[in-house]
């Protein structure tokens, strides 16, 4: 293969990624507020410990840089958790404290030429905020996310040159719960979610402006989970339910938040919810007016559909659509495909529909049941995920993507959303399970050694002649 060179540039931004909630434990300690996370893990705790203890990273901070350090990151995807620096969710208290955690730990990154990208809002919502005005359901958490949001650039903006505002709203918008709004009337659920997701799109469109026009040397975007589906056999009406799936998901809030545009597919889904009249002119404006100006996308795996019955394309709801397994691919327990060509796939369609971007992969990776042995964990088939994974990575930027940067998920075992603390995604395996937290060790998997190597080599070890 020729030009390696070419493939990642000398500043590509080898990097690994966590989020606050599901690593820093101290959750109701050192003046930190309580956290929808907080509260939705404890009702969880017959499948996984909550958020007290996590995987202690407040209390083993800087061991954690120094693996960092070790493992040779170029940057360093995490969270500030809102809670930590703003317990009450607004301004009406700050939590020195709090502050001050974050100003040691970017500067324990600074210092070991380690480039923050910090996201401000990953799945803790202040509970407090939902008991005074119900959370994104009302327009008053767009001020109280633009206010945190300055806040943090104010604050950390010096440190931070990478910036991302909002998590996944797609994946909160699709689990209410996760924004802590809940309802037992499946209708009413599903209206409040669709409001949520147009505040949080206003929310951040005001910040992408207010560093437009104040801070014009940051990097400022959304995090969007990006599913790549796949029909389950090549009749037309199961590619357009694929077409649709992605359209509603994922680049629905791409377009808004590179284009400033509101997709006809998510007008589609507000007229369904009754809301179509719900985002006034002025927001309309505030969406144009506030854009991203580089896109960082949680990329996993491809996700092959069927119907089930059959398909109407104004149905948002897509209720009859079934996930199927590709019986050509690997599988992890939770079902989620081992398929890293879907990866150069994917990376070309942002590239055909977004041209030239800058785009940063903040999450990807590979889940086990893991086993400490004479502390060793070997994790071949994580190796061979990077391995395949990172190759169509360096084929998508030769065939043009402006890829900058590549953080797999995650950098150390953690706290699932979902699945309990034995669905581990890490470089760095921690010694505790679900429910006790044993001793804490810290202790690198084979695929830290092996990703250690493609950083040092600037992935020419997986690009080479003879590969």
């Amino acid at each position: 293969m020729k030009n390696i060179d070419a493939f990642f540039q000398k500043n590509f931004l080898w990097g690994a990624s966590t989020s606050a909630f599901q690593v820093e434990g101290a959750a109701y300690s050192h003046g930190k507020g309580v956290s929808v996370a907080d509260i939705r893990t404890k009702k969880k705790n017959d499948v996984q410990m909550d958020t007290t203890v996590s995987v202690d990273h407040y209390n083993h901070l800087e061991e954690d840089v120094q693996l960092m350090v070790d493992l040779g990151l170029k940057a360093y995807r995490f969270s500030i958790n809102w809670t930590r620096v703003l317990p009450n969710g607004d301004l009406s208290k700050i939590n020195d404290e709090g502050v001050q955690f974050y100003h040691r730990l970017l500067d324990l990154l600074i210092k070991n030429n380690i480039e923050p990208i910090v996201t401000m809002f990953h799945f803790d919502f202040p509970y407090a905020l939902v008991e005074k005005y119900d959370g994104w359901v009302s327009k008053n958490a767009i001020e109280d996310f633009y206010a945190y949001a300055s806040f943090l650039i104010k604050e950390f903006g010096g440190k931070v040159r990478y910036w991302l505002t909002i998590n996944e709203q797609n994946v909160m918008v699709g689990q209410p719960e996760i924004l802590g709004i809940e309802d037992e009337n499946k209708t009413e659920l599903y209206r409040k979610s669709q409001i949520a997701n147009i505040n949080m799109c206003v929310a951040q469109a005001k910040v992408f402006k207010l560093v437009r026009e104040k801070y014009p040397d940051l990097k400022i975007g959304p995090a969007v989970s990006y599913i790549t589906a796949l029909p389950e056999n090549g009749e037309s009406q199961n590619v357009l339910l694929a077409k649709t799936v992605e359209d509603m998901f994922s680049f629905s809030l791409m377009d808004i938040s590179l284009r400033g545009n509101l997709p006809k597919s998510l007008m589609n889904v507000l007229e369904e919810a009754g809301i179509e009249n719900y985002i006034s002119d002025e927001e309309k404006s505030i969406l144009k007016e506030g854009t991203a100006n580089y896109l960082a996308v949680n990329w996993y795996c491809t996700t092959t559909f069927k119907l089930k019955g059959s398909f109407d394309p104004k149905t948002p709801q897509l209720e009859n659509l079934e996930i199927v397994k590709n019986p050509n691919l690997d599988y992890t327990k939770w079902n989620w495909s081992f398929d890293p060509i879907g990866l150069r796939y994917a990376m070309q369609q942002l590239n055909d529909r977004y041209p030239n971007v800058e785009i940063i992969i903040t999450e990807c990776g590979w889940s086990e049941e893991e086993t400490l042995e004479d502390g060793q964990v070997h994790d071949s088939k994580r190796v061979s995920y990077l391995k395949e994974h990172i190759k169509q990575l360096g084929l998508s930027i030769y065939d043009g993507v402006n890829i900058i940067g590549f953080c797999p998920w995650s950098f150390i075992d953690l706290l699932s959303v979902n699945d309990g603390m034995e669905k581990r995604y890490g470089l760095v395996y921690v010694d505790r399970d679900n429910f006790n937290k044993k001793t804490l060790n810290r202790y690198r998997k084979d695929s830290f050694y092996y990703y250690k190597e493609v950083i040092k080599s600037n992935g020419k070890m997986i690009l080479s002649k003879d590969d």
